[in-house]
């Protein structure tokens, strides 16, 4: 039940969880130029400052790289390309697509009661989304998380569960 409304992206009361936030990259479309007697052609590119003075860095793509190349060293400049491109790199790929497998979604049984959840960092995620927590993305990052609920029962769960147990007792008495 969990694992279908989880693939729908549907909290357990039906309603539509948050999407992504939506992420724009921008890129300095591409500049080209002479440096050791080789052509060098950077994409997304920006000037910057180093040690020994003002450098450009930016996606070599000869090397499949991030470089970078101080300005004195480029014999000559052959295209600068300054226009700026705006890209939408939202990710459309469904949420928790990991979470929803029995790898993850742990189901323990015992005399007192059935446990529906997470453990170790799988639990920690869900729990932020579950709760709408503010969590760690990278050193010294937080990040504040939308309320999405992952586990819930509804009435009609409730129901299908009182009707399942009741069953099996009707089962185990007869």
């Amino acid at each position: 039940m969990n694992q279908s409304r989880m693939r729908a992206q549907k909290a357990p009361d039906g309603s539509v969880w948050t999407r992504r936030k939506r992420r724009i990259s921008r890129l300095q479309e591409r500049i080209s130029f002479i440096w050791q007697n080789q052509n060098r052609t950077l994409k997304n590119w920006h000037h910057g400052s180093g040690k020994y003075g003002q450098t450009i860095t930016g996606w070599d793509e000869d090397r499949s790289g991030i470089r970078t190349f101080y300005r004195s060293d480029i014999l000559r400049f052959l295209e600068i390309r300054t226009r700026r491109i705006n890209r939408d790199t939202t990710k459309t790929v469904p949420m928790f697509a990991k979470l929803r497998t029995a790898r993850y979604l742990k189901v323990k049984a015992d005399a007192s009661g059935v446990t529906v959840g997470y453990s170790g960092v799988a639990a920690r995620i869900a729990r932020v989304h579950q709760f709408g927590e503010r969590d760690r993305v990278a050193a010294g990052m937080y990040t504040d998380y939308p309320a999405r609920e992952l586990l819930g029962i509804t009435p009609a769960d409730e129901r299908l569960i009182q009707r399942i147990i009741m069953d099996n007792i009707a089962r185990a008495v007869a």
